[in-house]
Formats: C-alpha cells, structure tokens, sequence
C-alpha cells in the first residue's frame, strides 16, 4: 500500500510490523503524520528492535480526536505534556516504558478509553485510573526488576474485567477494585535466586490472601496453575478467605497431585458456585513451578482421591460443569476427580466433558471407555439427575 493510494481512498486502519532501525525513523513518521493528518481510525506499530532503537512517537500523535484504537509495541514515549484522544476506545503497549505520570495523562485524556493492555512494559508503580472510564485492564507480565520488594499498586474502581498474566517479579496490590465482575488471576512469579528464596512462598500466600480480600465480590474468576499451586503449599487445613459471591470459577490446571490441595482449597471457599470450568491441559509455565514445595495433607487417602474435606451444604448451587481437554488417566487422578464431584454436587444438571487426544500411552483412546463411563456414569451419588455429555 502506497501512500498515493491512500490519498485516493478512505483508510481507517493503518498497521506496521517489521523489525526496526533507526535509519527507518522517517520513513515510520511519514506514516504516524499522515494517520494523524488523514483521520486514520486506528494504527498498530508493531516495531521490534533493539533497546537503543526504540522508535520515538511524534509528539502530534498525542493531540489526536479520531484515533479510536491503537497497538503500539517497542516503541518510545517523548516527554509529553498532554495527551488528547477524545475518541480512544482501545490502548494496547507492549514492551515500553509506561511511568506513572504518563498513566494519568493516558487516563484524563482518554475520555472514551474502555480498555487498556499492559504487555511486559515496565517504570509504572501505580496504575491509577481514578476518574476514566477503563472497563477492561490487562497486565500481561512485568519488565525484569532488580528487587523482589518492588510493589505495583491498582486503583482501578471502574474496571470490571481485570486480567492479570504473565510472569511478574514484584508485589501486585489491588487497592480499589470495587466494580470488577470477572478476574483473571492466571499470572506466575519468576522463580528467584536461591539466595533470595528464603520465605519467598510465604510471601507469595500474603499476597494472594491479599487479592482474594479485594476480589471477594466478584461474580467469574479464573485462577492459574501459579494461585493453585501457592494455595497448596499453604501448611493449614482452615480456609482463611472466601468468595461468596463467586458464581463461576475456572481452574487452569492439570489434574495432578502438587495441585489436589489448592484445588479443594478454592472449591471450598466457593459455596455459592454455579459453574465450575476447568482446563486441565498442562500449564505453559510448567517448567518453573517444579520449585514449589508439594505438601501432602489434604485428601489423597490410602491412594484414592477424595472431596471429603467439602461440607455437606457444598455444591448445592453447581448446576454445571465443563471439563476441557479431558485425556482420561493421564495423571490417575483426572477420572476419580470428575468421579467425586458427582458424588458431592447435590444438583448438578449437566457435565459436559470436552475430550483431548494425545499420543500419551496411558490415554485413553476413546470416550466410550468402560472405566470412564462406569466410574463417571454409574456413580453419580448424589447428582442422580446429571446428565454427562462428551464431545471429541
């Protein structure tokens, strides 16, 4: 696409990808210039590059009432003193610096912004959004720092989709998150020095607590291997949160022994649960958790897996399960644990069972498998009236 051809036509959308240098600084302005000039709707500069390369936006890009949605990546911020994008709906950065005072300008400047995605940027401390309208906030990862006591706060109340990911190294604090409606909590800490490791688990448990406290209105939340983990590594028996609000909780896990405990852990702060998904293809960030202490007091009884520390009032709610990327015995434990959630689950209306092939030895290699459909449909105890679909 040429820039004549652009002249002759309406061009809502402008995107470039390509490795940069800084010999292409004026070719990559004539392009910002003329998106700003021609009204162009939204513009994506993907620019990866050295550090030393950044590309640095235009200062004029920042006075801007047509661009609705922008994705700009390694790229560089000049020293700006307001920002002006009246129409902006969509900010996504990726691999930038984001300080504070840029946060703030970003917020008051954006009256339309609705959501903002933070992927592996780096130099805010607060992201505060007081007094915008950001809906939707997402922190994918956070730039390498140099201390484990570095602390991120989020002031957020007019989020209500919070989604936090990626591989962190610091503190995250939710200070005001008093609007949000679904959380996703599928992030993992980078595994620190072993110099530094002294009392980094416990640590990693007050800050989760301190999450649960902020989220415990929330209606849908999601929680990865890293949170499952954490929360079976925790030495006591009680449950010092709960979530009674939460109507639909999604696990991001393999069925496997180092998760069993923050699993029944998280179901058992869940009593007023009305659907309960889990994916149980293995975490990406499996290679690091192996450093996680396992702790074996929960419910692997005489080798049979068991949902016995649930009440009896549990599950009364659940009306409904989804199982995603089922591969039957490849842990030993996937098929007992679908088991005894039927066995628990007073009213539970259906579990639908999305199955998963593998070259695994031990899978099983058909849905129809007698061991899968005695255990799951012969014994259903209590959920008598569930109806338990599988789907290739």
């Amino acid at each position: 696409m040429t820039k004549d051809f652009c002249l002759r036509n309406k061009v809502s959308r402008i995107h470039l990808d390509f490795p940069f240098k800084r010999c292409f600084t004026s070719d990559v302005t004539v392009w910002v210039l003329f998106a700003v000039s021609y009204k162009v709707k939204e513009l994506n500069l993907i620019l990866a590059n050295d550090a030393e390369d950044a590309y640095c936006l235009p200062k004029r890009l920042f006075l801007n009432s047509s661009l609705e949605k922008v994705n700009w990546v390694s790229c560089r911020f000049e020293k700006i003193e307001v920002v002006r994008w009246d129409s902006l709906r969509e900010l996504r950065i990726g691999s930038m610096e984001f300080r504070d005072d840029m946060v703030r300008k970003v917020v008051v400047g954006s009256p339309c912004l609705e959501l903002l995605e933070l992927d592996n940027c780096w130099g805010f401390k607060r992201l505060d959004l007081v007094g915008g309208k950001v809906s939707k906030l997402v922190v994918n990862g956070y730039r390498e720092v140099s201390t484990l006591d570095f602390e991120v706060e989020i002031e957020a109340p007019c989020v209500k989709v919070l989604e936090l990911k990626g591989c962190f190294r610091m503190n995250i604090q939710l200070k005001n998150v008093m609007n949000c409606v679904s959380a996703k909590l599928d992030y993992h800490f980078k595994i620190p020095k072993e110099e530094e490791r002294s009392n980094f688990y416990e640590q990693q448990r007050h800050i989760l607590m301190a999450m649960f406290g902020s989220l415990r209105h929330v209606k849908d939340v999601m929680f990865g291997t890293w949170c499952i983990e954490v929360m079976a590594s925790w030495g006591m028996t009680y449950i010092p949160f709960s979530m009674t609000r939460c109507e639909c909780l999604t696990l991001h896990t393999p069925i496997q022994e180092r998760y069993l405990a923050g699993i029944v852990r998280l179901l058992q702060s869940s009593f007023n649960l009305r659907k309960l998904i889990i994916h149980m293809a293995p975490p990406y960030f499996e290679f690091e958790t192996c450093f996680v202490p396992v702790v074996h007091d929960v419910y692997s009884v005489g080798g049979k897996f068991q949902l016995s520390m649930l009440s009896k009032d549990w599950g009364l709610n659940l009306k409904k399960v989804k199982v995603c990327g089922f591969e039957g015995m490849r842990s030993g434990l996937e098929v007992l644990f679908l088991r005894d959630l039927l066995l628990v689950s007073a009213n539970l209306e259906e579990m639908v069972i999305e199955w998963r092939r593998s070259g695994h030895q031990n899978s099983i290699p058909d849905p129809s498998d007698d061991f899968v459909t005695e255990s799951l449909l012969n014994v259903r105890g209590r959920s008598k009236n569930a109806v338990i679909l599988f789907k290739n």
